[in-house]
Formats: C-alpha cells, sequence, structure tokens
C-alpha cells in the first residue's frame, strides 16, 4: 500500500526530502541514492589523497593533481609547490568541495571522511516533520508511536499515511478528480477524510463500543480520544506497557475499518461490527503471539511474516478465483463508484 500510494497513483507524491528521513522523525527510511554516491565519491577522493599510504599508484597521482588546491583551501594540506597540481579542476572534482562546503563547520576530519560516519551525520541533521498544530515535542512522541517495533509494517503504514492525510478515501480523491463523490459511503453527510474514517463516522463509534472489553483490558474507553486513535496520544499517566498495548489494539482497528471501508466501496458488501470485531481481536493476538516468540526464539506462528501484518484479513472471508479481484482492488481502494 505505501509504495502504491508514493510511486504508482494518481495522488499526490511525498517529498523526496521527506522520504529520506528516519521513520522517528517522520519518514520511511528511503536510501538518498544520489547523496550515498556523493559521498562515497568523496570519501574515495580523501582516501586516495590525504590517507593513502601507497603514493605511486596512479589514483593517488591523479586525485593529488586535480584536489591539491582544494585540500589547500580547506586547510587540509600543506602548500608545497614540488609536486604539481592543476587550477582548473575539472567539473567532477569541483563536487567534493561543494559536498564538503555542505557540512559547514561540522565537517569532520580527513581521517574520519567514511562512508557510514557521513551518512550518519547526513542524516542527524534531518528536523523531524512537524503534524499540523501539535507541538515539536509531541510530534516527535507521535512519529516514536508511528514506527513502534510493536505494529506491524501494515499497521506503520496505514497509521503514517493518516497522518500524512494520504488515504484513499473519497475527499482526497475527489479533489484530484478520481472519485465523483466525496461524501462518506456509509450514509453520513459529511465528507469521508482520514478523520472522519477513523473517529466522526458513527460506524467507527459503534465500533469503538463495541471493543469497550477489549481496550477495558488496557486503558478505561474514557481515555480513548481522537488523538488517540490519530496518534497514539493519551490523556494523563499510565503504564508504558498499558499505552503500547491501547496503540497496537487501535492500529488494528484501523486497519480493519479501512478494510471493511474498501469493501463496501469496491464491492458493495457491509461488514457487520460483530465481523469486525472477531477480526481486530484476532490480529491483535496473533500480533501479540508472534512478538513472543520472536523475542523468545527464532520460530514464528503460522500465516505471519516477520516484520509484516497477518494474513488473517486476506484469509477471513473465502479466497476463491472470485475473490482475487476483490482483495486487490480493497488493497488499493483507488477506484470509481458512484
Amino acid at each position: 500500500m505505501i509504495f502504491y500510494f508514493i510511486w504508482n497513483s494518481k495522488m499526490d507524491r511525498v517529498k523526496r526530502e521527506v522520504m529520506f528521513k528516519t521513520h522517528d522523525k517522520g519518514g520511511k527510511g528511503v536510501p538518498d541514492i544520489a547523496t550515498i554516491l556523493r559521498g562515497t565519491f568523496v570519501c574515495h577522493c580523501v582516501r586516495n589523497t590525504l590517507r593513502a599510504k601507497d603514493e605511486s599508484h596512479a589514483g593517488f597521482l591523479m586525485a593529488r593533481f586535480f584536489l591539491l588546491p582544494t585540500w589547500r583551501r580547506l586547510g587540509w594540506a600543506e602548500w608545497d609547490s614540488a609536486v604539481p597540481y592543476n587550477w582548473e579542476t575539472p567539473w567532477f572534482y569541483k563536487e567534493v568541495e561543494k559536498f564538503i562546503k555542505e557540512h559547514g563547520p561540522a565537517a569532520p576530519a580527513p581521517t574520519q571522511w567514511t562512508p557510514k560516519i557521513i551518512h550518519r551525520q547526513i542524516r542527524a541533521r534531518d528536523v523531524s516533520e512537524p503534524i499540523g498544530a501539535l507541538p515539536s515535542a509531541t510530534a516527535d512522541h507521535v512519529w516514536k508511536n508511528v514506527a513502534s517495533k510493536r505494529l506491524t509494517n501494515q499497521h506503520k503504514d496505514i497509521a503514517w499515511m493518516a497522518i500524512q492525510g494520504g488515504l484513499p478515501v473519497r475527499a482526497f480523491m475527489h479533489a484530484r478528480g478520481l472519485n465523483r463523490y466525496k461524501s462518506c459511503p456509509r450514509g453520513c453527510t459529511v465528507d469521508e477524510t482520514t478523520y472522519h474514517l477513523f473517529w466522526e463516522c458513527a460506524y467507527a463509534q459503534d465500533l469503538l463500543k463495541a471493543l469497550s472489553t477489549e481496550l477495558g483490558a488496557w486503558k478505561p474507553t474514557t481515555c480513548i480520544t481522537a488523538d488517540s486513535v490519530m496518534y497514539g496520544l493519551f490523556p494523563g499517566s499510565h503504564a508504558l506497557g498499558d499505552l503500547q498495548g491501547c496503540w497496537r489494539l487501535l492500529c488494528c482497528l484501523k486497519d480493519v475499518l479501512l478494510f471493511s471501508r474498501n469493501r463496501l466501496v469496491v464491492v458493495k458488501k457491509e461488514t457487520s461490527t460483530l465481523v469486525c470485531r472477531k477480526m481486530i481481536t484476532a490480529s491483535c493476538m496473533t500480533t501479540q503471539h508472534w512478538m513472543d516468540q520472536t523475542t523468545t526464539a527464532t520460530t514464528k506462528p503460522e500465516g505471519v511474516r516477520p516484520g509484516g501484518s497477518t494474513n488473517l484479513l486476506s484469509t477471513f472471508f473465502s479466497s476463491g478465483p472470485e475473490r482475487r479481484t476483490e482483495r486487490t482492488q480493497m488493497k488499493t481502494g483507488v477506484v470509481n463508484v458512484k
């Protein structure tokens, strides 16, 4: 779902700067190939000229001939007129000086120029993505909740896309010419936004009430607010284990809500709250069982992919040939319906 949202759709694409950031700063940890290649080339030049043990090979002589003026301007090499050098630096070696100046005063010493160190410093300078009107400290906490190791990959993607506002709901698709209507498909008179799908909709409220017993095992239902469902923020002080367990259950709730919504829109079939409740509890229990197994042994329960999502949602209904197209469409949710 996350790759369809970013690279294979007509929807808005997330900025590359956001995708390159780490998960705890609001990104997805996508490798910045261009920066990695630039850093590797610069580290190779530094190693060939300033850290070379053998000064007779061609790589050292060529790099020193073109880069010696650059090292002198940076104070990394002494002035020595006994060796030849060229003031007309080729364009591909000018990239070395440009890359070093991008680091500013924080540029490490020549002995520390390795690709891993440079890439780690570049990612350390990333700023956490803001979330609406939330304070920066609260936004950092929210991104840590989204990147929690207690969530499956699918739950992380749904939570991240819900905050970014990129889930394929009707209001999102209607604004981009992908859907004719923008009202809620369950009969509500308001636009179907991510906030409405997971909180305002009467179906979501009914499902939350049906889960009062499961939620009560972690937190009182009075502590569940819109921020709890969307961001994992709970009022008051609570134990860490209760927070993580309740947040995992709410992520299973959002997964099933999106699944039932896509099933209603695509194949015109309603999913009762009783069935959704069974799916949520089964998904949460299976995820918890897999986590317990991975922390104590290398074995994993059947039907669970390491780091991924359970197969419960895809196998809950019949899996005949006529259901394959249905499940494929429900995963994307991008269809034109009346």
